[in-house]
């Protein structure tokens, strides 16, 4: 047994708490929560830095009397917003029902 884990309940109090429907929850360790820390902020990031290109390309669109030059470039911001609102869509999720 590791010093981060705690002592183990006995057999009888585990299966007590297991009819009652009380789960355990195992701690999480330092490393998967910098991991998880840095995977938020890069898809924070991804999805206002998506955002706020399709905006400033809207605002192009808007100026050039709606002719729209690159659809390759909305299609990839459009993709940036999505990639980072879904990502933490289902992080947020996984979290919840752990």
């Amino acid at each position: 047994m590791t010093k981060d884990q705690p002592p183990r309940k006995s057999l009888r109090q585990r299966v007590a708490d297991r009819k009652r429907g009380i789960k355990e929850v195992r701690p999480v360790s330092a490393r998967k929560k910098r991991l998880l820390r840095l995977l938020r902020l890069f898809l924070t990031a991804s999805q206002y830095a998506g955002l706020l290109m399709l905006l400033l390309s809207m605002g192009g669109i808007v100026a050039n009397n709606y002719q729209i030059e690159n659809t390759n470039l909305i299609i990839i911001y459009c993709a940036m917003f999505l990639f980072g609102r879904f990502g933490l869509t289902i992080i947020k999720s996984v979290t919840t029902f752990r």
